[in-house]
């Protein structure tokens, strides 16, 4: 299915402007599911080009998708990343008929740290550190109902507890470890 894609301004910080990339599929008129994409980048690097191919897919598959820059170390601290998603989540939710789509049908794509800093969103969804920038013309909302939309998929970049290390089942190591034994094969019934 064709796609269309457009760049827009969703946020402005100080006189910078943050960026997002719009997915849309050219064929029929909507409401069609959304995701705000949010790209890794060790928490540090990316933009909304990282996915491309992901978003040109999921548009072609009938996906409304929204893949947003937003503020990085060492410009910007905990927790001013986390809000840009917060926001983006909530500008997308509160454009939906602008962007084909219906708020409850918003969900979240975050690969690597993006999926960390979705998780984080979802997991606090009114946090007001996160939620610290209102939506001009909206009520203030959540950014992710219940509290993750109809669906949430992070591929979070997550490093196991200090207690799992020390419990056994996870040894930090230089190298990838002892050989694993390999997991049984399904077989069909």
């Amino acid at each position: 299915m064709p796609i269309h894609t457009e760049d827009l301004e969703y946020l402005q910080i100080g006189g910078t402007p943050l960026l997002a990339r719009f997915y849309r599929p050219e064929e029929g008129p909507g409401p069609f599911p959304a995701v705000l994409e949010v790209h890794g980048g060790a928490w540090t690097s990316g933009d909304r080009f990282n996915n491309v191919a992901i978003a040109e897919h999921l548009a072609a598959h009938g996906v409304v998708v929204l893949s947003i820059d937003f503020r990085m170390p060492p410009a910007a601290r905990y927790p001013d990343t986390v809000a840009d998603v917060n926001f983006g989540i909530r500008f997308l939710k509160g454009n939906a008929e602008k962007f084909a789509t219906r708020a409850e049908l918003v969900g979240g794509l975050g690969t690597s740290s993006g999926g960390h800093l979705l998780l984080l969103n979802a997991l606090r969804p009114r946090d007001p550190r996160y939620a610290s920038r209102p939506l001009p013309g909206t009520v203030p909302a959540s950014p992710l109902p219940s509290p993750a939309g109809p669906w949430l998929i992070p591929w979070p970049a997550t490093a196991p507890s200090a207690s799992a290390a020390t419990t056994g089942w996870w040894k930090p190591t230089i190298s990838s470890g002892p050989p694993r034994k390999p997991w049984p094969r399904a077989t069909p019934s």
